[in-house]
């Protein structure tokens, strides 16, 4: 091999390793960011749960605040009693199953 051919192979050769070396930086941020990634998945589903929670009170103290005052909407309280007794009657048929 000519002293150019050498000098061509220990370039690329250097080139290859600094090509490797950002791939397995890069990969090493991908494991990162993925773990990032299922970290903010878990608080996402935590405070969709906890939203949820936080309507059925909002609609349970409605409810009883309805009941309280005398005033509102009635019609909306008497609706969220049918549901309520309707969700009632489904667990009893499914204990009784």
């Amino acid at each position: 091999m000519t002293e150019e051919s050498l000098l061509l192979v220990r370039e690329l050769k250097g080139r290859v390793h600094l090509v490797f070396g950002e791939f397995e930086r890069l990969e090493r941020r991908n494991e990162e960011l993925q773990q990032e990634i299922m970290t903010l998945k878990e608080k996402l589903e935590v405070l969709e749960k906890e939203k949820g929670d936080l309507g059925t009170r909002y609609e349970n103290l409605k409810l009883a605040r309805s009941f309280e005052t005398g005033y509102g909407d009635n019609r909306s309280a008497r609706q969220r009693i049918n549901k309520l007794l309707r969700e009632i009657d489904k667990c009893v048929a499914l204990l009784n199953e």
